[in-house]
């Protein structure tokens, strides 16, 4: 593929893609919302992790080019992607933010939820469900400049994103042998230039979605999360200075302030927000690179759940769900997770790879490891 002409390969991907159409649904009344709502909610909703049907129909119809009480931009968007016969076969939604007073220039568009179906699955439609958002997000800048809402840095280039800096946030399970699913997830972001907010200084939680009455029946369960970031142009650096990863927790917790009561927001928000004060002479915490294929399995180390879960959030409801598991039991050999890390990069070399061979091989045809040197500062 080196040897293809840059719009060859952009001719590529559109072939691939020549009967696919992706739609930004703007309205509850829209004839798709209701089918795009319904795929999230099945996949996402029973386990709490999604906003109720009334909330995701509130957002569409506020208008995002009026601030919150914070001074906080927000813009919902729900994406489908549809064959040529008009079938769904995938949604994306997910909200863009943006508040000047936390950080002048930054954006953060936080992907909240995908679902592919199958048919749709190994294309590139999850790819391109990803990057729309950044397109709503430039032109979301630009609208609120035009309005004299906010000052763009640089209003002039839109492909440099008039000089913003644009964080892609998502939330996703901590690592863990037993969930492959997991595995798939956290390889699809490593690929995609994502890295993981050191739990230990941004112990994430995704608050608890459910209706207010079930969540007062039987107590406010929050989901411990790690927080990916893809920062668009800036993926080679190592670090996240501390006031941008503030500017990011605030912003999204401003998002769930809007569905979610405050009582249930303020364990999750201020205990961020005090472990990110604990680095505030340093001025930057770590990023870690996620894995992106079997040679680099190693990356899964700090942010294995078992790990994550008894260092960064003891005593919580889903901690001690999954220490009951047996899980506690399994890790007292030495070797347990150097062992599953292996087997599970035995499983990965196994599978097909490579549409497209490579010269980039040594003679047993086995990819050469590539690695280079992520700035510090």
């Amino acid at each position: 593929m080196k040897d293809l002409y840059q719009q060859d390969l952009v001719e590529m991907i559109e072939r691939e893609t020549r009967n696919f159409q992706v739609w930004s649904i703007g309205f509850p009344s829209h004839p798709d919302f209701l089918a795009a709502y319904q795929l999230l909610w099945d996949e996402f909703g029973p386990h709490g992790g999604m906003e109720r049907l009334e909330a995701v129909k509130s957002f569409l119809l506020e208008d995002p080019y009026e601030p919150t009480s914070a001074g906080t931009f927000m813009r919902y968007f729900l994406l489908v992607a549809k064959d040529d016969k008009g079938e769904i076969l995938g949604a994306r939604d997910g909200v863009l933010l943006m508040n000047q007073s936390y950080d002048p220039d930054l954006m953060v568009v936080f992907l909240s939820h995908i679902v592919m179906k199958p048919e749709a699955r190994g294309t590139v439609l999850s790819y391109w469900l990803r990057i729309a958002a950044v397109e709503l997000a430039v032109q979301y800048l630009a609208d609120l400049n035009a309005m004299g809402k906010i000052k763009l840095p640089a209003p002039d280039q839109p492909g440099r994103y008039f000089g913003m800096k644009i964080d892609l946030a998502a939330e996703m399970e901590y690592f863990s042998p037993e969930d492959p699913i997991s595995l798939q997830r956290i390889l699809f972001y490593g690929r995609g230039g994502f890295d993981a907010v050191n739990p230990r200084y941004f112990p994430y939680r995704q608050p608890d979605f459910r209706d207010p009455d079930i969540i007062k029946a039987t107590g406010n369960q929050p989901v411990p999360y790690m927080m990916l970031l893809r920062r668009m142009g800036r993926e080679r650096q190592a670090v996240l200075p501390t006031e941008e990863a503030r500017a990011v927790i605030r912003l999204l917790y401003d998002d769930f302030a809007t569905h979610c009561l405050p009582e249930n927001l303020v364990h999750g928000l201020q205990s961020v927000l005090q472990k990110l004060n604990t680095r505030e002479a340093r001025g930057q915490i770590e990023l870690l690179p996620l894995p992106s294929g079997p040679r680099d399995l190693h990356r899964l180390r700090p942010l294995f759940r078992y790990t994550a879960f008894t260092k960064y959030y003891a005593g919580e409801p889903d901690t001690l769900a999954y220490l009951q598991s047996g899980i506690a039991e399994k890790v007292k050999s030495p070797r347990f997770l150097e062992d599953e890390l292996a087997r599970l990069a035995e499983d990965l070399e196994a599978r097909q790879r490579y549409v497209y061979q490579t010269r980039d091989k040594d003679p047993e045809w086995t990819p050469k490891t590539t690695s280079y040197r992520r700035k510090a500062t």
